[in-house]
């Protein structure tokens, strides 16, 4: 179980640091009415982060 935790932390912990530096380097802002929106580059973004996560440190 706590390996299960740590992996869920980690990940949780690099999607939040890929979406802040996105937004830092300018690839992803928020709308102007505040609410979400799609945007491709951070869905690339977190998906290579989750992958390269997942090759480093397998599930299981």
């Amino acid at each position: 179980m706590h390996f299960d935790l740590a992996h869920a932390l980690v990940a949780g912990l690099l999607i939040l640091a890929t979406l802040f530096g996105m937004q830092w380097l300018g690839f992803y802002t928020a709308r102007k009415d505040g609410g979400p929106r799609w945007s491709w580059p951070l869905f690339l973004a977190i998906f290579v982060v989750m992958t390269v996560l997942n090759l480093v440190w397998p599930y299981g």
